[in-house]
């Protein structure tokens, strides 16, 4: 099971556009260091009870990609990497605790709120679970409701039961449960309907925010990052969110609860993007050139693209448009300050062509 370390954990750290700092240049390092001290005081305790229970080299939390929950006063924990496909369940408890864990993981909603993920306890089981048709048991049966997740879990116990020592010397059991080989198909198809609504709604291309939704959260509803980015999306409250909620002539930002909804995080996102489209980035005339540039500041802002290009934003869009869309492909991806940013347009522009292809 992969383990992670706290350093080595760090989602978008300017998930879904910092726009507050794009009439003005931001210190990378700066931001980072804030991030990470505000990390620290919100999660101290959750991470002093990881540390204590299983070991400093055995910090494990939820994120962006990896739903991650903590039972049994943090001696039990699931965790489902949405990126690799893989479901890990373990615990240094006994293997009633390791049962219940298995069903309880099985058969979660998709309702995010409300639900503390930097805390002990059960996630409810629900009657149409979020991993449905994302996971089969031993006769290849879909795991729809308690029984066959009951049955399922004492097969795995009896069957694929597996142990291990920590450095602290203490001894987990565990199992470990593959995904379909197409479960991110799955999860995307989960969220087409409102995929499909907001894309209307705004005038965005279906496939950029399929491709979005893929590079941000793997369609993991429960998704978080380590700057409180939300959801599916990764709507930043105090940035994207409050300049959706001005755009919708609501004060304030979004809370936490309002983004784990997943009809509102869409709606968020994809109005995000209709800013970066319509306000933003008004005046890039190629829609090639455009939407590269759109992908780029959904990452790390507006400003900080077209300060790539030049410090003045109306002499950045003139450069922009003297060119072609492959130039500013490349310039972004090569050139952009943020190595974050440049990996994130080269992803999200693939995994974009993959979703225009399967649709």
């Amino acid at each position: 099971m992969k383990k992670y370390l706290l350093l080595a954990l760090l989602p978008l750290l300017y998930a879904c556009g910092d726009s507050s700092n794009r009439h003005r240049g931001i210190n990378y390092d700066e931001v980072f260091a804030k991030d990470t001290q505000g990390l620290d005081i919100l999660t101290g305790q959750f991470s002093h009870n990881i540390d204590r229970i299983w070991g400093v080299n055995e910090l494990l939390v939820a994120s962006r990609k990896d739903y991650v929950k903590y039972t049994d006063s943090f001696y039990t924990r699931s965790h489902v990497s949405f990126d690799e496909g893989n479901i890990v369940i373990e615990t240094q408890k006994d293997l009633n605790r390791l049962h219940n864990a298995i069903v309880h993981t099985l058969l979660m909603g998709s309702d995010a709120k409300g639900i503390d993920l930097f805390a002990s306890g059960d996630v409810p089981i629900s009657s149409r679970p979020f991993l449905l048709g994302q996971v089969v048991d031993n006769n290849g049966q879909q795991i729809a409701n308690q029984f066959i997740a009951s049955n399922f879990a004492t097969y795995l116990i009896q069957n694929k039961l597996q142990t291990r020592r920590l450095q602290n010397g203490n001894m987990v059991q565990f199992v470990a449960i593959p995904m379909i080989a197409n479960h991110v198909e799955v999860r995307a198809q989960k969220y087409l309907p409102l995929i499909r609504k907001a894309a209307q709604r705004y005038g965005i291309d279906e496939s950029l925010i399929l491709g979005i939704m893929r590079t941000e959260s793997s369609f993991n509803p429960y998704a978080i990052s380590y700057a409180n980015a939300i959801g599916l999306m990764q709507v930043v409250p105090h940035t994207a969110g409050r300049d959706v909620f001005e755009m919708k002539g609501r004060g304030g930002q979004p809370s936490t609860r309002y983004l784990y909804d997943p009809a509102n995080n869409i709606d968020a996102g994809v109005a995000y993007l209709w800013l970066l489209q319509n306000r933003y980035l008004d005046g890039i005339t190629n829609p090639t050139s455009k939407r590269f540039a759109m992908i780029s500041a959904y990452n790390s802002g507006a400003g900080a693209v077209l300060r790539v290009f030049d410090n003045d934003k109306d002499e950045a869009i003139y450069k922009i448009n003297q060119m072609y869309p492959e130039q500013v492909y490349r310039i972004l991806t090569t050139a952009h300050p943020s190595s974050q940013a440049r990996n994130y347009l080269l992803k999200v522009d693939q995994a974009q062509k993959k979703f225009r292809v399967r649709r």
